[in-house]
């Protein structure tokens, strides 16, 4: 009896939230089943240039190229795509518009 009360527990799990994720025929979690972030990610790209033309805002995706994040930001003026791991002398190179959309820290290194 235990057997059974457990196994309609767990298929109760199976799919719904906070239970148990299924997997599809490609073998991969269905996305309806994935925490709401994983939905803002939209893959890895050999470059910047693979990127979609378009995003909705705080979309991003990992570029293979530059070793590093790219967010939508549609509100700036100049690309949507802004790259957020940025060295210090590119980063004085931008406009003070596109220093906005940046949010840009000083990472210091220590040498032994």
């Amino acid at each position: 009896m235990a057997s059974a009360v457990s196994y309609e527990f767990l298929q109760n799990l199976k799919g719904a939230p906070n239970g148990l994720a299924t997997l599809d025929n490609t073998s991969k979690i269905p996305v309806a089943q994935l925490p709401p972030s994983s939905a803002l990610f939209l893959g890895i790209f050999a470059t910047s240039a693979d990127l979609p033309a378009s995003a909705e805002l705080a979309q991003f995706a990992y570029v293979t190229g530059t070793l590093s994040f790219w967010y939508w930001n549609p509100a700036t003026d100049i690309d949507g795509w802004v790259n957020q791991q940025i060295e210090e002398a590119d980063y004085i190179l931008l406009t003070n518009e596109e220093q906005s959309y940046v949010p840009y820290v000083v990472i210091t290194t220590v040498t032994p």
